[in-house]
């Protein structure tokens, strides 16, 4: 607005308690006085124009072709005093510019009319009450009718395409299904859009995630596609959410969620049974694992899996001072207003949790607040051990690790092995020992052979000691590694550094390609060998090395392994305790008698073999709705007799 230098104003600017009213026939013409035959001079540019509290701008409708009000400028500094009250927190508004424009249809006066109201009649400067009764009729003849549309919409529990603007405030929390998860989200901004598929509506929101330590917002949104007619506000892809049919339910089970992926953020090791989502840059890919051991680490899950979101801060739930409180105690946007029965029960619900959540605060504990916890994400990041992927993992699904506790009991080993590998194992987990090589950072950890036939416990063995430690175990083949050393060393290099950060028990299955002797006419398999022998110099671990059979030990290998262990066959008295191992293992009962089982065990075969025997012959008599017999051994025998005559 240019301001003429020889102009005396009566009044100081948006001091003059009056409306100057502009016109303009299209978009394309200067703003002039009301009268339309008026000759365009651009009024709105003139020194006068500024001593007005409000400028109101009115053209004609490119549809309807009658005049309709356009913006408002509010220029008095008694109102945008007020307006600071009546907008306090709503994104993407500041009241103290000096051209405070609203443009018609005002929606952040519709979200906050019944605030703005409150407000107006508090006031107790009468210049402030004569500059807001200048606003306020204009407003209320715009924003009534929206009112009393959504209040009648609401009522019947529907909503048309075009008024669905009426029920989504920004700051409010919005119910939608993500997933097959149930989500809240705090509403940021609305808009409608159109694009090659058709007209929709956009919700902006927020939800709150985490990185392994902290806590922020992330950006998401929401589309809902113009639809004709009214639907119902339950049917639509997202919805408030105090207008939810069960919100006391949602409440308690989003609380319960959020409490538990505050517990989750951070390094734990964990049990999960259900779908998983695994991303990479070509695809998103679901699996269902049952009872599979993950670890949960959204903070290296950034480094080596998919890149994370960034999280925004995040700002106390309390937004306005404690004098507004008192004033505006009980003002709610017009949608909660219009919607009081459901939105009291949705308060109702979440006050349960704050009222527990403030004695949790007397601990001094910094934790998220009841209504945060409603916004978390429904997804912890981490490992899955058993497909060896970094996934996402349903907070809901994850639950504590049923520890085996007579798995290491029920190892069949040779005299005093087990108790030489207990004591190793639980003296390299603890770290205490600061026995360091002469080159500091080298053979820092602790290596074991176990070699052996198949099925003689070599692979049980490194499971067991996992149980009774209560550690992750990381179990591989060698053959995963790859095939150019170049391929074995990345592999390696980042499942040492994995199983290090994580101080997991590393098992490497079948490695005889690593452990035999080179020779000079395998150039490629001492390449490889040669790097799998620098990686271990420097593990700092637990790691347990299988091998079925090793003609030709290589030298370099036995400096640098600090235990072997060689697995005899099965004799007769370690088949029959393996035989009642897994006999007397769940529930199902047994007629077996101790004659039966020591005559099975001089049976040659080796311990997996016994266990798919008895696991066969179990089906076998849950099929004939009978206890476990010989004779359903026996027909299992008989069925694999060329594999053990």
């Amino acid at each position: 607005m240019s301001v003429d230098p020889d102009y005396t104003p009566d009044f100081n600017l948006g001091m003059r308690a009056e409306i100057q009213q502009l016109y303009r026939p299209d978009d394309r013409s200067l703003w002039n006085e009301s009268a339309p035959d008026k000759t365009a001079t651009d009024v709105e540019a003139g020194s006068y124009a500024q001593e007005f509290a409000l400028i109101v701008r009115r053209e004609r409708h490119p549809t309807t072709n009658q005049i309709a009000l356009q913006s408002i400028t509010v220029q008095s500094p008694l109102i945008k005093k007020v307006l600071d009250g009546t907008f306090t927190s709503f994104e993407g508004l500041n009241t103290q510019l000096k051209q405070l424009t609203f443009k018609a249809p005002f929606h952040p006066f519709y979200y906050r009319w019944h605030r703005f109201e409150k407000l107006r009649e508090v006031e107790q400067d009468q210049k402030t009450k004569d500059h807001l009764d200048l606003l306020y009729p204009i407003l209320s003849e715009e924003i009534m009718p929206h009112i009393e549309a959504m209040k009648d919409l609401t009522k019947n529990k529907v909503i048309s395409f075009d008024y669905l603007w009426t029920i989504f405030a920004p700051g409010m929390e919005i119910y939608t299904k993500l997933n097959g998860q149930d989500r809240l989200m705090e509403l940021t901004d609305n808009r409608y859009g159109a694009n090659m598929g058709g007209e929709f509506f956009t919700l902006e929101c927020r939800y709150i995630d985490c990185d392994g330590s902290n806590f922020g917002y992330v950006s998401s949104s929401v589309d809902i596609d113009k639809f004709e007619g009214v639907k119902k506000l339950v049917d639509l892809d997202a919805f408030p959410s105090h207008l939810h049919p069960d919100v006391e339910n949602l409440v308690d089970r989003l609380h319960a969620r959020g409490k538990k992926l505050e517990q989750l953020n951070g390094f734990h090791h964990m049990s999960y049974s259900g779908f998983y989502i695994a991303r990479s840059s070509r695809q998103i890919r679901q699996r269902r694992v049952e009872s599979s051991r993950i670890i949960i680490d959204p903070h290296t899950f950034k480094i080596y899996g998919t890149p994370g979101p960034g999280l925004g801060s995040i700002e106390s739930d309390s937004h306005v001072d404690s004098a507004d409180n008192e004033i505006l105690a009980g003002t709610h946007n017009v949608i909660y207003k219009a919607t009081t029965q459901a939105f009291r029960e949705y308060q109702n619900a979440l006050g349960n949790h704050e009222r527990r959540w403030k004695e949790e605060l007397l601990g001094g504990s910094k934790i998220l607040s009841p209504k945060q916890r409603l916004l978390c994400t429904p997804v912890v990041r981490g490992y899955c051990l058993a497909f060896k992927t970094w996934a996402e993992f349903y907070v809901e699904n994850v639950c504590p690790i049923r520890w085996s506790q007579n798995a290491f009991r029920r190892l069949v080993l040779p005299h005093g092995y087990k108790e030489i590998i207990r004591a190793f194992v639980q003296e390299q987990l603890s770290r205490d020992d600061e026995f360091d090589d002469i080159v500091h950072g080298k053979g820092l950890g602790f290596i074991m052979l176990l070699s052996g036939e198949p099925g003689v416990g070599k692979t049980l063995t490194a499971e067991s000691v996992a149980e009774e430690m209560r550690q992750p175990l990381y179990m591989m083949s060698a053959s995963e590694l790859g095939e150019t050393a170049t391929e074995v060393e990345e592999s390696l290099e980042q499942v040492l550094e994995l199983t290090n950060k994580w101080n997991t028990i590393l098992l490497l299955d079948e490695c005889d390609m690593f452990l035999e002797a080179r020779s000079t006419a395998d150039i490629r398999r001492n390449r490889l060998v040669s790097v799998f022998l620098r990686q271990l110099e420097y593990y700092r671990g637990v790691m347990f090395l299988t091998s079925n059979r090793i003609n030709d030990f290589d030298a370099a290998f036995e400096s640098r392994i600090h235990l072997t262990i060689h697995y005899p066959p099965l004799d007769t008295l370690s088949r029959l305790h393996v035989w009642k191992t897994f006999v007397q293992m769940g529930d199902l009962k047994s007629w077996l008698s101790d004659e039966d089982l020591e005559t099975l065990a001089r049976i040659e075969v080796n311990g997996r073999e016994i266990k798919n025997i008895v696991k066969t012959a179990r089906l076998l008599s849950k099929q004939e709705k009978a206890p476990l017999a010989m004779q359903h051994v026996e027909m299992v025998l008989k069925v694999k007799k060329g594999s053990f005559v």
